[in-house]
């Protein structure tokens, strides 16, 4: 075969060969390949939640309960008044639970103040039930020190406040409270008529 036939012959086969090479790359990317895949579907995210109540509002548990003392034509005395609070924690979170007093008034102590002529002392009983311990303290025998002084100078923020109860997050747990106060005002109980004081008790529950 002359060079110029042998030239004419490759032209006309080189065609012929590209489409069959083309072929063979579309049926290899088609069919060539196994695969295989795993997946991790449905994540999501939720937060906890801390949850408090007292029993203040006539047994009743409630966020916000009602006034552990209501006291009016209070005259001194050497007779300590006593009322129970159980609180109950229902939360998904661990934490730690500290009682602490706002709102006290007058907010200036002096030895003429009300505030400042109350003492008064709380203590903590753990491992209750919602019923253990009655208003009036009956049932209760905790020894568990949280709070001592004047109504005035008692801890005012979670950071001061006193307590040991610590709730897991993983059922309903209680604690109880026996909060005692005696008025008593010495030498200044001529200066300390016709007014009055007022106070909220606080137990806030932090996450650890």
């Amino acid at each position: 075969m002359s060079r110029t036939n042998r030239r004419r012959a490759i032209r006309a086969v080189a065609p012929v060969a590209g489409l069959l090479a083309a072929g063979l790359l579309v049926w290899q990317g088609s069919y060539a390949a196994f695969s295989a895949t795993t997946t991790s579907p449905g994540n999501s995210w939720a937060t906890g939640q801390v949850t408090l109540k007292n029993n203040t509002n006539a047994g009743a548990y409630q966020a916000i309960g009602t006034a552990a003392f209501s006291v009016s034509n209070m005259t001194p005395s050497a007779t300590v008044v006593s009322r129970c609070v159980t609180v109950e924690s229902s939360g998904t979170l661990p934490g730690a639970v500290k009682f602490y007093t706002t709102g006290v008034t007058p907010s200036v102590p002096g030895t003429n103040q009300v505030s400042s002529n109350i003492s008064v002392t709380v203590t903590e009983q753990l491992g209750v039930t919602a019923t253990t311990v009655a208003a009036d303290c009956t049932g209760f025998t905790g020894a568990i020190a949280v709070a001592s002084g004047l109504l005035s100078a008692l801890p005012g923020t979670y950071g001061g406040g006193g307590g040991t109860f610590a709730p897991t997050g993983l059922a309903t747990q209680y604690a109880a409270y026996k909060i005692s106060y005696v008025f008593n005002p010495g030498p200044a109980v001529a200066d300390v008529q016709g007014k009055t004081a007022n106070a909220t008790f606080v137990w806030e529950l932090q996450t650890t």
